[in-house]
């Protein structure tokens, strides 16, 4: 049998996968979300405000109601929901063009899905796959060389040789992470 300098072919390095989450990383949902909670509190409330991940521990909101807001804005307000920078489409594909398999990571309730498909769709934003997480499973055991994500608990089971970069957000700035961006054209530069 010949080998693959003997044929002319090479074996090349295997791909490697840049998982990327959607919530408040590549769709900048909290802004809706807090427009949504500000109309039913009728207490005005911005992201900014929102600086921690367990969102009823700094407003009188349990967290049944927390995902039931959620579900509304990605089901009746997907439309309205922001990128988190202008010409994100553009910093995924210079991502891809790089070399790197694009994997959009999010954990969800399920009737949600749909909507951010469309909503990746409407956006023009490239990925390989698009893998949706329904149970509790933490996305470490996912097939991936690098997670971008803005949620500590998903920083926080990654271990060697996986990597992960934390995009900022109001919730995040005092988890103590060593590589941490404010938006996708940065997390393209560090690849």
């Amino acid at each position: 049998m010949a080998t693959p300098e003997e044929t002319g072919s090479r074996v090349t390095e295997a791909v490697k996968t840049v998982a990327i989450d959607v919530d408040s990383v590549l769709a900048d949902v909290m802004l809706v979300w807090a427009d949504e909670y500000s109309k039913r509190s009728r207490k005005k409330i911005t992201k900014k405000e929102i600086t921690r991940w367990d969102i009823p521990t700094i407003l009188p909101i349990t967290s049944d109601q927390v995902y039931r807001y959620f579900g509304h804005v990605w089901k009746h307000r997907w439309r309205e929901i922001p990128p988190t920078e202008p010409g994100i489409a553009d910093a995924i594909m210079h991502i891809h063009k790089k070399g790197y398999r694009i994997s959009i990571i999010t954990k969800r309730e399920r009737p949600t899905a749909p909507y951010v498909a469309m909503w990746l769709d409407k956006h023009r934003i490239y990925a390989d796959e698009l893998l949706f997480i329904y149970d509790a499973a933490p996305k470490a055991i996912y097939r991936f060389d690098v997670l971008i994500d803005d949620a500590p608990k998903n920083l926080v089971d990654i271990v060697a040789p996986k990597s992960a970069i934390l995009f900022n957000q109001p919730w995040n700035k005092d988890f103590d992470w060593p590589v941490r961006v404010d938006t996708m054209s940065a997390a393209e530069k560090l690849l």
